[in-house]
């Protein structure tokens, strides 16, 4: 039965795991063990070894007998060679001979006589060789009754025979011995090693990683200190593999963790847990404010830009952390909440998020509003509304922005901060985003044929559409069947895709330039990034963030830095555009900046087709509000 196969197997693993401790000390006491052990194991009479001599002899050296079996080691001594001389062939290739009955074999009369003298009715012989040569045999019989060996019990001694000889012939020497013992120890050594750290970088591994926070933890019970978990995933990595390869990829984690070199060099072990993600585990009495300082420290490292083939890319990382014994108390638990606020760093573009229970309801609210996402249907289950885009100096509507709503079916109709941000994480964001292209290029052109506009659409593409190449010819579909002017067509995108060096979005970007679509960065002003975006890609447009717009008023510190966003717009020969204006004192003040155009709640907010189509109707000239 296996179970009793299984109770054999560990039977012997403990065998030889004693034998081989008392290896290193003593041989003759290991195959002592290992005799014993393995005689009363497979129900066996006599088991024994032979040692080859110099001089074509050989002598029985160990045995080990069952109760009530007559020892023969002291008769078995000097005994020619040419007692095996029917076996030797086999011997010599490695074979092993079994004969489960002694008066059923052929053998010759001196031979029979040995065995009969001995009262052996079945037996087992093992060859032990060493380079190549036999060194002498390993013998187990069956006294009185012959007892043929099982299959497994067969396979078993034959195992254990091996065991035997490669200790007979560790043993020739002190030096062998103290070599092995020396090798062993190194061999355990460099097994610890690999089991807990990474082989790409070397740092500390997920298995060294929970067994550091358990660490942590007691030593927090015994000192009444915090403990806190950080989870550390690397932006935008992904993109880097898929433009320079795994093999650029592998390398860039390596210097990553050098670069980390000097946090670590201060006592703190940063660990590789998956392909882009790191871990830190601190123990302190404010572990909180420590592990803020380590992962600053750990962005600080990341600043300057990695030389990938021959461009520089720069990478960033979002970080969550929680804390024991507030958030949790066991390994599982801190590693599964800082997961939950790494998410919510990445949604609030690479802050360093700390776990609150919050979190996970939102994570749950995530989730539900993904799968729904994933059912929902573009042209069934989302609408498009449009934004006017007003010339500030003549009050005319120059441009619209298309902004996407969704239907849902139980919460009714939701506005983008519900829940794009799901959705710029999903495929279903490349679907949705073809059909918002689509809609908006035939109803625009639609209502530059009927009113004689010229109107230009700008529409917002998700991240994953800009992604791949098949972008660009979504937009060249769209433009040739809704029949609109590529002139009439802007792209808006933001930083976080313009940030991606190692993607194909800046080449998708490129590609759409050099068909004349304009490119408008949206947002502008709210990321370190903003200056080397504009630099990146060929904008033609750059809409101010609606956070400079909010509340301006005469005085407002924020008018100089308006200033210095039009200058520097005006220098690059972009077009300008300023978001969030709500009434005429901010219309006046970025109008008198010099700014392009405006867009806002003072002219008109987000509104349906049919609604927009009455207000192009209108006369601009006299209709339109402007300072």
């Amino acid at each position: 039965m296996p179970s009793k196969r299984f109770a054999q197997q560990a039977h012997v693993v403990e065998i030889l795991a004693d034998a081989i401790s008392a290896h290193v000390c003593d041989a003759d006491h290991a195959i002592d063990k290992i005799l014993s052990g393995m005689g009363s194991l497979s129900d066996v009479d006599r088991a024994y070894v032979f040692q080859c001599r110099p001089g074509d002899i050989v002598d029985n050296t160990h045995e080990w007998c069952s109760e009530g079996t007559a020892p023969m080691i002291d008769v078995l001594q000097n005994m020619p060679m040419d007692i095996i001389a029917p076996w030797r062939e086999g011997f010599e290739r490695g074979e092993p001979l079994h004969v489960p009955s002694i008066d059923a074999f052929d053998l010759s009369p001196d031979l029979r006589e040995l065995m009969a003298m001995q009262g052996i009715k079945g037996i087992l012989l093992v060859p032990l060789q060493w380079d190549g040569s036999i060194v002498g045999f390993v013998g187990f019989d069956q006294v009185g009754v012959a007892r043929p060996f099982s299959a497994e019990i067969l396979r078993i001694l034959i195992a254990v025979a091996g065991a035997v000889g490669t200790i007979l012939a560790r043993a020739a020497a002190n030096r062998e011995i103290t070599r092995t013992k020396t090798e062993l120890e190194e061999a355990v050594r460099q097994l610890r090693h690999l089991v807990m750290h990474d082989d790409l970088t070397g740092a500390p591994n997920r298995r060294a990683f929970h067994l550091a926070i358990n660490v942590a933890l007691e030593n927090g019970e015994r000192h009444q200190t915090e403990t806190s978990v950080a989870m550390i995933d690397l932006a935008r990595f992904k993109s880097v593999n898929e433009k320079y390869g795994h093999t650029e990829g592998d390398r860039l984690l390596s210097q990553i963790v050098q670069r980390w070199a000097v946090v670590s060099k201060s006592g703190v072990d940063i660990y590789r847990i998956g392909g882009d993600e790191f871990a830190v585990v601190l123990n302190d009495r404010d572990a909180e404010s420590a592990m803020h300082d380590v992962i600053d420290r750990m962005r600080l490292a990341l600043l300057e830009p990695f030389i990938l083939g021959d461009q520089n890319t720069r990478i960033d990382m979002s970080a969550g952390l929680t804390v024991a014994p507030r958030d949790g108390t066991s390994a599982e638990v801190l590693a599964a909440n800082a997961d939950l606020a790494v998410l919510t760093s990445k949604v609030e573009k690479g802050r360093t998020c700390a776990y609150s229970p919050d979190l996970r309801k939102l994570a749950l609210q995530r989730h539900e509003t993904a799968q729904d996402l994933l059912a929902a249907s573009p042209d069934k289950d989302f609408v498009v509304v449009y934004q006017p885009i007003v010339d500030l100096h003549t009050g005319a509507i120059v441009k619209v922005e298309v902004l996407l709503r969704w239907q849902h079916p139980t919460r009714g109709l939701l506005n983008p901060d519900d829940f794009i941000d799901v959705l710029c994480g999903l495929d279903q964001s490349r679907k949705v985003g073809r059909w918002v292209l689509e809609t908006a290029c035939r109803q625009v052109a639609e209502w530059n044929r009927r009113f004689s506009l010229d109107l230009v659409v700008a529409v917002n593409a998700f991240p994953l559409q800009v992604a791949t190449y098949d972008f660009v010819l979504e937009v060249q579909s769209a433009l040739y069947h809704s029949k609109l002017p590529v002139r009439c067509l802007e792209i808006e995108v933001t930083e976080n895709i313009t940030m991606q060096d190692g993607s194909l979005n800046l080449k998708v970007l490129k590609q759409l330039s050099d068909m004349s679509v304009a490119i408008s960065l949206d947002d502008f002003g709210t990321g370190f990034a903003s200056l080397n975006s504009v630099l990146q890609i060929d904008v033609q447009t750059l809409k101010i963030d609606r956070s400079f717009a909010f509340g301006l008023h005469p005085g407002d510190p924020r008018i100089e830095v308006l200033k210095a966003m039009r200058h520097m717009t005006k220098g690059l020969g972009i077009r300008s555009v300023v978001e969030g204006i709500e009434d005429e004192i901010v219309a006046g003040i970025v109008r008198d900046i010099g700014f392009d155009f405006g867009q806002g709640y003072y002219w008109s907010r987000a509104i349906d087709p049919e609604s927009f189509a009455v207000l192009l109707a209108q006369d601009h000239a006299s209709a339109m509000k402007y300072g």
